[in-house]
Formats: structure tokens, C-alpha cells, sequence
């Protein structure tokens, strides 16, 4: 009889043993993923640290000479992927080539579809632009756009930060919609004007996709004798 007891006791003590190593392996497990997702969600941030630079003669939502022969402007929006490509991959190198040279006066404008979350994206861009540092945020917005909370306040604070901005001033100008008024107007005048995507431009009141941006400059350039 002691001896059936001892092997069920131990049988059940084998039982116990198992089911708190079970539980130790789902809670190890847990927090391995957790760990995963927080490494998923921060390591982007992290590692973007670079020195954002901004463009020499900007004014605002513009840079370049408010008397250069050809005016600019771009209609945008932060969730756009295309007007991401465009502002990382395309517009420095056309700020050179026609900005920095004095040929074109180059302004960003703001067009939102609704106002979704990347209304606070623009709202972001726009308030950094008060500081003169429109497009050094603007870079920082699109590059951490496809990142889980790219656009909460969280995060674009600490963009504003990372470009060492008055952080009091950014911070009111955020929090109070200071810039929304703006936003909704450039939308209004974009619509206005025919823009019925983004990203798109107005070159001396020609609306053109990105396509046909540079062609559409050269010949406003050469009907200005430039």
C-alpha cells in the first residue's frame, strides 16, 4: 500500500514538474516576444540618427529666390509613396539643378485627402517650417513613414529633438493646431487649381505629375529665355 502511494505521489510530483515548466516556456516565450516586437518597433528609430540636412535659402515651405523665373510648387501628402520617393530620392537632386542655380523658386504644400493621421505629419512639417526648418522635418517624416506610430505625438517630438528645435514653441504650435487652418487652405487652393493626386506640381500654373516635371520646367524656362 505505501508503496502505491509513493508511486502516485511521484507520478503526480512528475505532473507538477511538467505543467510549471510548460508555464516557465509560455512566459519565456512571451517575453521573447514582446522583446521582438519592441526591438521591431524601436531599432528603426534608433539607428536613424544621421544629421538631417536642410537646403541654403530657405524661407518657410520654400527655398530657392522668390524672383527665379519658374515657380514650384508641390502638392504633397505624408502618406503618399510616391511623394516619399520624390522628397527622398529625387528632390535634392532637383534642388540643385534648378533651385540652387537660381532657376526655379521651390515651395511644398500640403494636400490631404482627409484628415486621417497624417494630418499631424503636416501639422509637424508646417510648425518645424516656423523654425525655418520645413524640409529638414519633412525628410524625417517621410523616412520613418512606414513605421508603427511614425505620426503619434510621441514621435514626431522627438524628430523635432533629433533637429534640436525650440521645443517650447514646437510643442505649442502642435498641441494647439496652430497650423491646421493652414493646411486645410493650401488643401483648398490645391483643389482649387485641379490637384487631384500627389504628388503633383504647379509650374507657372501648369499642373504636371512627377513625370513630367523636369520637361515641363525646361520649357518654362525656355519660354522665359532662360
Amino acid at each position: 500500500m505505501t508503496q502505491k502511494i509513493t508511486q502516485r505521489e511521484l507520478l503526480r510530483a512528475q505532473r507538477e514538474m511538467e505543467a510549471r515548466r510548460r508555464t516557465t516556456a509560455l512566459v519565456i516565450g512571451a517575453l521573447v516576444l514582446v522583446a521582438a516586437i519592441l526591438l521591431i518597433y524601436f531599432l528603426p528609430r534608433l539607428l536613424n540618427t544621421s544629421k538631417v540636412e536642410g537646403y541654403a535659402n530657405q524661407a518657410g515651405q520654400s527655398v530657392g529666390d522668390p524672383n527665379a523665373p519658374v515657380k514650384v510648387v508641390e502638392f504633397s501628402n505624408f502618406g503618399c509613396s510616391h511623394c516619399r520617393t520624390f522628397a527622398l530620392e529625387n528632390e535634392e537632386q532637383f534642388v540643385k539643378d534648378y533651385v540652387d542655380t537660381g532657376k526655379v523658386y521651390f515651395t511644398y504644400s500640403v494636400f490631404q485627402f482627409n484628415e486621417d493621421e497624417t494630418i499631424k505629419a503636416a501639422e509637424a512639417a508646417y510648425c518645424a517650417g516656423d523654425q525655418n526648418r520645413f524640409f529638414e522635418m519633412q525628410k524625417l517624416l517621410f523616412e520613418n513613414s512606414t513605421f508603427a506610430g511614425a505620426f503619434a505625438d510621441s514621435s514626431i517630438k522627438s524628430y523635432a529633438k533629433q533637429l534640436e528645435l525650440n521645443m517650447t514653441e514646437f510643442n505649442q504650435c502642435l498641441d494647439t493646431d496652430a497650423q491646421l487652418a493652414n493646411i486645410r487652405s493650401d488643401t483648398a487652393n490645391a483643389r482649387a487649381l485641379g490637384v487631384t493626386g500627389t504628388p503633383m506640381f504647379d509650374v507657372n500654373g501648369t499642373i504636371v505629375y512627377s513625370t513630367t516635371l523636369v520637361e515641363t520646367v525646361e520649357a518654362a524656362l525656355a519660354a522665359a529665355g532662360n
